[in-house]
């Protein structure tokens, strides 16, 4: 049966792709213009909110949301298979609410929430719900159809309209913590009806593999129950962090350290526009028998999203200091280190992200729960070590702050994707493949430098004005690109691809260039 153009890999990731370098713009710019709005310590407060929840959905979930889209990507499904799972939203959302609203006492809402008030908790679980859980099941129902586009444009689409309206709130001087949340609530409430009407599709409901409700209940919870585990850990882990790191170290900590992970976060472009796609075809070759094409598929997407993790954080490292102080403004000064530091986190994150897809997509619960757990329970009590105040007696800490979490965050993050990839490399009978990680990041960071160096041989920089700076980073951000550019077609091994399929790229990307000149 003849695929659809829209619905072909290639045309659905390069929409992925596209769509999300728009996205992460809009993305990183509304971010940027809330931090500014906002100061460090409403920053702070605003995201330890939002990640609060972020880690009590975690606990409640248990994995269905991984299942439902396995589930989903495997083949067709039947109405009463979307209505189970909405049914199992439904109760997550209405336990918490009543929970926050109606049953925690106000003293302990305070220890947990460190002096927010009950309405202020409540908007930021509803707002957390809505963009946490409700909006990616919708773009986990249009990817599993192979609607990439549809799902890609509403996603830009939401992007907009959020960056705009924060635009408008700050503005009018109306940029608060509790106006951002009602603005998510608003915008994510609407996109999720938005969706509705675009991805439904009729013809589900007359699906021929249409299953007994108790089967697809057993099937939930066969997936489910070693995630179970995990998902109480993942709790703990997530809750934890954002909480010590609020105790210990403050809203303004908590916002240097959040802010610096919305910068970390273009460096994970490459992953977040391929991972939904990437499951399903993974998912889709297991169930179809084909193990090479799991082997090729998951080498090829390992090796080239490190690279290219290490060619953003080569090129923007270098720059970290200047980069807080033009585009955050003073208020941020001391953010630039942390800020630093976790431009080389998404490297690893990259990798971690791709094998537990990979392990999520292949039906390898077992495998992801005992990794991501051992590492989980391991970062809770090096968190605390990093964060506490020094004590007089007993166990004190290093009181690090922002940058005792971004070191955390950094090194761990590469014994965890490197101890998963080894697991699956020998549940799969696979070459431990790891050598290109170091040589890839260990590269990109010295021609960044040696980039940054040679144009203050020929510009010095010094006391620049603003444009002036902007020039000449966006020059050596040019020369870096090139040399890093070199550096890969000498070595494509590094990015996952052959001298062949290399040189076939830059034809394409050179008569890519042409065309656009002879169009302009």
């Amino acid at each position: 049966m003849p695929v659809h153009p829209a619905h072909s890999l290639r045309t659905r990731l390069l929409v992925s792709i596209g769509s999300n370098m728009l996205r992460a713009l809009l993305g990183f710019a509304t971010g940027v213009l809330i931090a500014r709005g906002l100061s460090p310590s409403g920053y702070g407060n605003l995201m330890f909110l939002l990640g609060s929840f972020a880690a009590i959905r975690s606990l409640l979930d248990l994995g269905s949301s991984s299942a439902f889209y396995t589930f989903l990507s495997q083949r067709a499904r039947d109405r009463r298979f979307f209505l189970l799972y909405f049914c199992w939203m439904a109760a997550q959302f209405l336990l918490t609410f009543g929970l926050v609203a109606l049953i925690i006492p106000s003293s302990m809402l305070q220890k947990i929430w460190l002096g927010h008030e009950r309405g202020t908790i409540l908007l930021a679980f509803v707002a957390a719900f809505l963009q946490q859980q409700l909006w990616p099941m919708a773009g986990q129902i249009g990817e599993s159809m192979r609607k990439t586009v549809k799902v890609q444009l509403m996603s830009l689409g939401l992007a907009l309209t959020y960056f705009v309206a924060a635009a408008i709130l700050l503005g009018l001087g109306l940029l608060g913590v509790q106006n951002v949340l009602w603005l998510l609530v608003i915008l994510y409430a609407g996109g999720a009806a938005v969706s509705w009407g675009v991805l439904h599709d009729p013809s589900a409901s007359r699906s021929p593999s249409a299953e007994a409700s108790e089967h697809v209940l057993r099937d939930y919870v066969r997936y489910c129950r070693p995630l179970a585990i995990l998902a109480v850990i993942s709790f703990l882990y997530d809750f934890a962090d954002k909480w010590m790191l609020q105790k210990f170290g403050g809203s303004v900590q908590q916002g240097y350290f959040q802010i610096a992970g919305q910068f970390a976060a273009v460096s994970l472009l490459a992953t977040t526009s391929i991972l939904s796609i990437f499951w399903k075809e993974i998912a889709a070759a297991s169930a179809a028998g084909e193990h090479q094409r799991v082997e090729r598929l998951y080498r090829k997407a390992s090796r080239a999203l490190v690279t290219a993790g290490a060619v953003l954080t080569g090129m923007l490292i270098p720059w970290a200091e200047p980069i807080v102080r033009l585009v955050l403004g003073t208020a941020y000064a001391g953010a630039w280190q942390v800020l630093a530091i976790m431009f080389l986190y998404p490297i690893h994150q990259a990798l971690g992200q791709i094998g537990g897809t990979t392990l999520l997509a292949t039906g390898q619960t077992k495998r992801y729960l005992a990794v991501s757990v051992s590492m989980m329970l391991l970062s809770i009590p090096v968190s605390y070590l990093v964060l506490a105040p020094a004590a007089q007696s007993g166990i004190g800490g290093l009181e690090l702050g922002a940058v005792g979490m971004a070191w955390k965050m950094v090194l761990l993050g590469v014994v965890s994707a490197n101890l998963q990839a080894w697991a699956i490399a020998r549940l799969n009978g696979w070459q431990f493949d790891w050598i290109y990680q170091p040589l890839a990041i260990c590269l990109m960071l010295a021609l960044g430098f040696m980039a940054k160096w040679l144009c203050q041989l020929i510009w010095p920089f010094g006391d620049m004005h603003l444009a002036s700076m902007v020039v000449a980073m966006m020059l050596t951000g040019a020369f870096y690109l090139t040399l890093a550019a070199a550096a890969i077609a000498g070595m494509p091994w590094l990015a996952g691809m052959t001298h062949e399929e290399a040189r076939k790229l830059m034809k394409d990307l050179k008569a890519g260039v042409k065309a656009r000149f002879a169009w302009s």
